[in-house]
């Protein structure tokens, strides 16, 4: 099980081989069962040459993120890049695979809060490329970079027990009103940030952004 993240940038999914507590209470990913994993660098490189899977004590790129969940805190994960197919499948009688080549963010060690209370195993962002610690781990730029007639856009179905996300495009017959479409501002940050033209609360202004306001979708 993964969360859906708008605020993040990249996959991040426990590695088999962490010994944190928030690791070994989740589902993990083992490079070592995939016939096609590949650890590799920020710049794409194989991260020990020769060898599809580091060995021994091999030198290789590192990340550290910073997470935060407003209900669960913020912590760190220390992560290494794993290159694999990241697969999803609609749901439904016609059902359709599609899968992403992807520079995946597995973790190697993960701070107690907010992970281990987590109940998702791992976290897909949604975010622009800007989020992303390289070029191959986003997964919105990888997505659309390896997909044919796909609109930039995902949309999300909120339901009292239930949801949806839809990649490429949005289920039409599920809007209550037309949309209205705002350009993403600043895309070079990552974010899915608008411009705000003033803030209300009910019927009294707060802020009438004379100086510009922006807000992040999250």
């Amino acid at each position: 099980q993964v969360l859906f993240d708008t605020s993040s940038g990249q996959v991040i999914l426990p590695h088999r081989a962490c010994k944190s507590t928030a690791c070994i209470e989740h589902r993990s990913f083992s490079p070592w069962s995939s016939s096609t994993a590949m650890d590799v660098n920020f710049n794409g490189t194989e991260a020990q040459a020769g060898h599809r899977l580091a060995q021994g004590l091999a030198v290789r790129d590192g990340a550290i993120i910073s997470y935060t969940q407003s209900d669960l805190g913020e912590g760190d994960v220390k992560a290494v890049l794993v290159r694999d197919s990241v697969c999803m499948e609609s749901a439904g009688q016609s059902a359709v695979r599609s899968c992403v080549d992807l520079a995946i963010l597995a973790a190697t060690q993960m701070d107690d809060a907010p992970f281990r209370t987590m109940p998702n195993d791992g976290i897909v962002g949604l975010g622009l490329a800007g989020l992303a610690v390289s070029p191959m781990s986003s997964f919105m730029e990888r997505l659309l970079e390896g997909s044919r007639n796909v609109l930039p856009q995902f949309g999300l179905l909120l339901g009292a027990e239930s949801g949806e996300i839809h990649f490429g495009g949005h289920d039409a017959s599920r809007l209550a009103s037309p949309l209205q479409w705002f350009p993403v501002d600043h895309p070079e940050d990552g974010y899915w940030q608008v411009a705000i033209q003033a803030v209300y609360v009910g019927s009294e202004l707060v802020d009438s952004c004379e100086r510009g306001c922006h807000g992040i979708v999250d």
